[in-house]
């Protein structure tokens, strides 16, 4: 027999490969299968790259074989629709925000009734509340001595930062010269602390209107800080301005509908441009605009890379048609004059969800809607290269900075995304849409069912296109890493709960004469909560997925994760339960256990 290294020699020449080589390793020999598959560390590399998840803070701490069961099981559960329901009180007046780890992070309603001060109440010292950190059931305020705006402030509690406008008393109508506040998030006492650049302002001539401030950080110290048409980036933690979107143009950039993240210097922009004289709102352009944050130009962007999207009446007629292969005689009608297209922002952003609505036949209201993973964006070059504009000069015209742009046609990169149209599930534009995101998981619930009969209908979409090549055929492996194997105790295992009329499909990706279209696979199951009530908010962190019934004055876990209670980084791992009172200790909530749901039934 020819030699062979020993063991561990492969195992350790093997982990510095990436993810594809190794799994090109595995079909050389059954040797080699052998030692991909028996080694914790290679297992755990491929499984963390097929499933583009994470480990949580605290669960590198783990040794590699317990870290390699949580990722299992989480991602099993996910796939299963398997979690351990309960549920916990939380005031009405009070908006889930953030969650991360043991911490639940809530900010204040904002009534819009300047009769009730913004929601806003000053205790006897005169500090506002600006967040609400609950840890093990205990509320612990966060306070300022400035008066914020709470409806939009942004948070990160790994970063340990929250940034929030001061409201100097000029009404929200005036945007000139504004006031950002950075602040620690954790602190000893209540009075929150300043960071040592505890605020820096942006000084923009004629920036009015009635639209509020949207803001957003990224995981490298960079916040992005937009308003009518007008995006500001800086470094929060010098203070220094690094870009702005779109440069300096005689009036504001009319026609944005919104920005997002998709990477440290990626910022995106949806727009359809109309001349803001036209009344009627014909708008003839719709466009995905990809910019790239230049920090070498402080006050400027590269040009952007513009993707056409087809949301304007002469596309959107075409690509229905198509999709749902609809008669002849069909009429449809885009709703640009009451609704305007979508650009989901809740990330991380895995994926870059884009939507729009439309009307068949008068009556029916439909969504067109298109998702593109963001490592897609990659496949289009971004041309860095591309000239940077020279500051205080437009790209084109005061109302449009596209114009004389070239684009890509959608017909070009259809292909590198999923695109489907289905029946709106709310009369509401903003409930019963595709509310969580994490990764590449997509979760929505049926808005009709939960309000009016306590019946939580979750439907999940999964882009991973890495797993799609393997469970079309077989869903007992993950993605061709082998069997799932004994991944909890039956104990754990009767914990969880089976959703009724579970259902999971791939959905093949679309061929024809251009490119593949992205397929996916969507995952479906009900709960009976038996607590009737619209959610208001949903968010999902990748392990547990919460909604509030802020009319109830309930909050909803689901959790998909294992036993084990992830806290901060560096914290010993708890298990839940022990003496006296049930604690789970991933949110630090104490659970009534008579509130929990079994098997349908309260």
């Amino acid at each position: 027999m020819p030699n062979r290294l020993p063991r561990h020699l492969m195992d350790r020449i093997l982990q510095l490969l990436e993810p594809l080589d190794i799994l090109r390793c595995a079909a050389v020999s059954k040797h080699w299968n052998d030692v991909v598959h028996k080694s914790v560390y290679i297992q755990l590399a491929l499984r963390q790259s097929l499933h583009q998840s994470q480990l949580y803070d605290g669960e590198r701490d783990f040794p590699p074989g317990e870290r390699l069961r949580r990722l299992i099981t989480r991602e099993t559960n996910l796939d299963l629709l398997r979690p351990r329901i309960s549920q916990f009180d939380l005031p009405s007046d009070q908006v889930l925000h953030t969650v991360a780890g043991k911490y639940v992070i809530t900010q204040p309603l904002n009534h819009h009734d300047p009769q009730i001060d913004a929601g806003l109440e000053r205790d006897k010292e005169g500090r506002y509340t600006l967040c609400t950190i609950w840890t093990f059931n205990e509320p612990k305020k966060v306070k300022v001595s400035f008066k914020p705006y709470t409806d939009l402030f942004d948070l990160d509690a790994h970063q340990d930062v929250i940034i929030v406008q001061e409201d100097e008393g000029r009404g929200q109508d005036r945007k000139t010269n504004l006031r950002m506040r950075v602040l620690h998030l954790f602190n000893e006492g209540e009075e929150a602390q300043p960071w040592d650049q505890d605020a820096f302002r942006i000084q923009e001539e004629g920036w009015e209107g009635e639209e509020p401030h949207n803001v957003s950080l990224t995981i490298d110290g960079r916040v992005m800080i937009w308003c009518s048409g007008i995006v500001w980036i800086y470094d929060w933690k010098s203070g220094e301005k690094l870009g702005r979107i779109p440069p300096t143009s005689p009036t504001i950039w009319e026609s944005n509908l919104g920005m997002a993240w998709a990477g440290n210097n990626i910022a995106l922009g949806l727009d359809m441009p109309h001349d803001p004289s036209d009344q009627d709102l014909e708008h003839t352009e719709a466009y995905l605009a990809v910019f790239e944050v230049d920090t070498s130009y402080p006050g400027t962007s590269s040009l952007p890379l513009l993707l056409e999207l087809p949301f304007c009446t002469d596309l959107l007629d075409d690509t229905v048609r198509d999709i749902l292969d609809l008669p002849e005689d069909a009429t449809i009608i885009a709703r640009n004059g009451d609704h305007l297209p979508f650009l989901q922002r809740n990330g991380p952003l895995g994926l870059i969800l884009v939507a729009t609505e439309f009307i068949i036949n008068e009556d029916a209201v439909w969504r067109l809607i298109i998702v593109l993973p963001t490592s897609e964006l990659q496949k289009f070059e971004l041309q860095k290269e591309r000239r940077i504009p020279p500051p205080n000069v437009a790209w084109g015209n005061e109302w449009d900075p596209f114009a004389g742009l070239e684009s890509i046609p959608y017909s070009t990169w259809s292909g590198h995304t999923y695109t489907w149209a289905e029946p709106a599930h709310s009369p509401n534009y903003y409930h019963g849409f595709y509310e969580a995101q994490n990764s590449l998981r997509l979760y929505h619930h049926d808005f009709a069912l939960m309000n009016l009969h306590g019946l939580l209908q979750l439907t999940v979409l999964d882009f991973n296109q890495k797993r799609l090549r393997t469970i079309a055929s077989d869903f007992k492996t993950l993605g061709g890493l082998g069997e799932i194997g004994e991944i909890e105790t039956q104990a754990d295992d009767r914990e969880r709960r089976r959703p009724i009329k579970y259902k999971r499909e791939v959905i093949q990706p679309i061929h024809g004469d251009r490119d593949s279209n992205l397929g996916c696979a969507e995952i479906g199951g009900q709960f009976v909560l038996g607590q009737k009530g619209r959610v208001n908010v949903m968010l999902f962190d990748g392990e547990r997925l919460f909604l509030q019934q802020r009319t109830n004055g309930t909050c909803w876990i689901l959790d998909f994760g294992v036993k084990e209670i992830v806290g901060m980084e560096g914290e010993i791992p708890r298990r839940e339960g022990g003496e006296g009172n049930d604690i789970d200790e991933s949110m630090g909530i104490e659970i009534d256990k008579t509130n929990e749901v079994e098997n349908g039934c309260r």
